[in-house]
């Protein structure tokens, strides 16, 4: 097949490293991972041009794997059948060092009990390659890219969650000196929303002033008529009037 004539071929979204020892294996790796067009336009000089999704390297053995595996390597793709050493602790290794690097798996004819073990040992994604050629590889290596950028995700949000919760509880036994008597709130649940904490706000009111709603418009602040309107915007009962000859609730 011939070779993809890309606008620019100097840019790429992702810097590839596969892991393998059979030449005609990582002949064919190397060739469909080149293939794919880029995808990422942050780049001035991409944007809007033709280029290569992976820039892609290769090493022949675990040693050079790790070796060859610097801070500009965003993604790996590690043959369970390299020579030379063991893969699962090839990738067991990589994880270790690279917590945030997304890593596949490749095996050709590999029983399930390999995919498990690579999953396991800290693999993002298995693909298993039918002898010598490994199609839709290029969908394997986005799935392992995704799982890993999701992964990163949720333990950064949290650990954002558990600093907050920490920041939170600081803040509240400093409230709790400041303000004598007050019970810092320690669950999700202890914080009602405004308008339910409201209408709470104004029954306990209303049952406070029972009978005497002019005292009630008094106490919160607000005309009489007005009352009207906010007891009955938060569905709070009209306390009864007294009648000001016999002290006794209007009918």
């Amino acid at each position: 097949m011939a070779r993809i004539r890309w606008d620019h071929p100097d840019a790429f979204d992702h810097v590839l490293l596969v892991g393998t020892a059979d030449a005609r294996f990582r002949a064919d790796l190397l060739d469909r991972a080149g293939r794919v067009p880029g995808r990422d336009p942050g780049t001035r000089r991409a944007r809007g041009r033709h280029h290569p999704r992976f820039k892609v390297l290769a090493a022949a053995s675990p040693a050079e794997v790790r070796r060859r595996c610097g801070p500009s390597v965003t993604v790996v793709a590690v043959d369970l059948g390299i020579r030379r050493g063991s893969a699962l602790e090839l990738i067991r290794a990589l994880r270790d060092t690279r917590p945030e690097l997304p890593i596949l798996a490749l095996a050709r004819a590999a029983p399930a009990s390999e995919a498990i073990a690579a999953v396991m040992a800290g693999a993002d994604f298995f693909h298993a390659c039918a002898g010598g050629e490994c199609a839709g590889v290029e969908r394997a290596l986005e799935r392992a890219i995704d799982r890993r950028r999701l992964i990163d995700l949720i333990e950064r949000a949290e650990a954002q969650m558990e600093e907050a919760r920490g920041k939170l509880a600081q803040l509240s036994g400093e409230l709790a000196v400041a303000v004598p008597g007050f019970r810092p709130l320690t669950a999700r649940g202890d914080v009602l929303p405004f308008r339910e904490a409201a209408r709470r706000y104004l029954l306990a009111a209303a049952q406070l002033f029972e009978r005497d709603a002019r005292g009630l418009a008094k106490a919160l602040g607000v005309s009489y008529f007005a009352l009207r309107r906010l007891l009955a915007r938060y569905e709070v009962p009209y306390p009864g009037a007294r009648s000001r000859k016999h002290g006794t609730p209007r009918g």
